[in-house]
């Protein structure tokens, strides 16, 4: 979830009357803050939704863009757009006014479900692509049996009900509280004891180790193949060779184009997510439970983070149609007849 939800973590306990503002802090932060954050978030929010929306469109509509991966890349656009839809526009609340929550207990639940559920299906999307394309240049004929399309629809299908199901438990956690008299969206029980590490590690590490191993194999073989394509070069070969070596070098090129493109959005989305877990992971070990830093150090830390990983934890939804854009040519040519059509 976002900074706010995963400062929910944290077990307030407060005895007698005490200031919200000893406890919460201040309502807001400074207007040099709030105003540069606001106006960040907006553009995320703006380019976020055209990006994604147009993803989506040109996917559908074009029939050269439906295969296998392009699925998996709408799968991710469609992540994005929930977390967009579902976040931003509380996000922005909560920085002008932290506290008290007033979106009440229903969109406390189901905030946190929808967010949960965008992050589990974005790493099982970027996965699912990741072995997907790896099946496909190191294991050719294995792969022809396992990318057809019907089987990506099935696959996308598949892990967007296991996402929401893996989303369940965190979810379920959160609820409202009054203390003194401020009502605030928290963790309000524990259902699986140390959820949000688990999260960390099957939904961060473990598959930042993995994917970064396939496009590792992925990269040998490419390397290989391009060596072993000059060493049989020859200048006496008959011009259809030539012909047939032009064509497998060109759709070698087009391979890699692509694998470039997929391991920006693979990078974007770790470099993006990477300070939202962080965060998380100083929440939970670095504050006590009056929701104090336990060292002036931590604060500081753990102020920062709050806001830098809310800015990433955004921005991951709206850059990924800007690779699709810059280093796809089919994605390009279809943003633009359809920005044109739409004239």
């Amino acid at each position: 979830m976002s900074q706010n939800a995963s400062n929910a973590t944290l077990n307030i306990s407060l005895i007698g009357s005490v200031d919200p503002t000893l406890v919460f802090g201040p309502q807001r932060d400074s207007l040099y803050i709030v105003v540069p954050i606001t106006i960040i978030y907006a553009m995320i929010f703006v380019t976020g939704l055209i990006g994604n929306i147009f993803t989506c469109i040109v996917i559908v509509r074009n029939k050269s863009l439906r295969t296998a991966t392009n699925y998996y890349l709408f799968s991710l656009a469609i992540s994005d757009l929930l977390l967009l839809v579902s976040g931003m526009p509380q996000e922005v609340y909560s920085i002008w006014s932290k506290w008290p929550y007033i979106f009440g207990q229903s969109f406390c639940v189901i905030r946190g479900l929808a967010a949960e559920t965008s992050t589990n299906a974005s790493v099982l999307t970027i996965t699912l692509f990741t072995t997907e394309r790896y099946l496909a240049i190191c294991h050719p004929f294995v792969s022809h049996k396992m990318s057809k399309l019907s089987r990506a629809i099935k696959h996308v299908i598949l892990l967007w009900i296991a996402s929401f199901i893996l989303a369940l438990p965190q979810a379920l956690q959160f609820g409202l509280r009054n203390h003194q008299g401020v009502i605030m969206c928290l963790q309000t029980r524990v259902i699986i004891p140390h959820s949000f590490e688990i999260s960390t590690f099957f939904f961060f590490f473990t598959p930042m180790i993995a994917i970064t191993a396939l496009y590792s194999l992925i990269g040998c073989r490419l390397k290989r193949s391009q060596v072993d394509r000059n060493k049989h070069q020859h200048p006496n070969l008959v011009r259809h060779l030539a012909s047939i070596d032009k064509v497998r070098q060109k759709n070698h090129q087009s391979t890699k184009r692509v694998i470039k493109m997929l391991v920006a959005v693979v990078v974007a989305f770790f470099v993006c997510w990477a300070p939202f877990h962080a965060q998380r992971l100083v929440a939970i070990y670095g504050t006590r439970e009056d929701h104090h830093a336990k060292s002036p150090i931590l604060l500081v830390i753990y102020s920062t983070l709050t806001y830098i990983s809310g800015v990433f934890y955004y921005m991951s939804t709206c850059i990924n149609p800007i690779f699709y854009h810059i280093m796809s040519n089919k994605f390009r040519d279809a943003f633009k007849r359809k920005l044109i059509s739409t004239q």
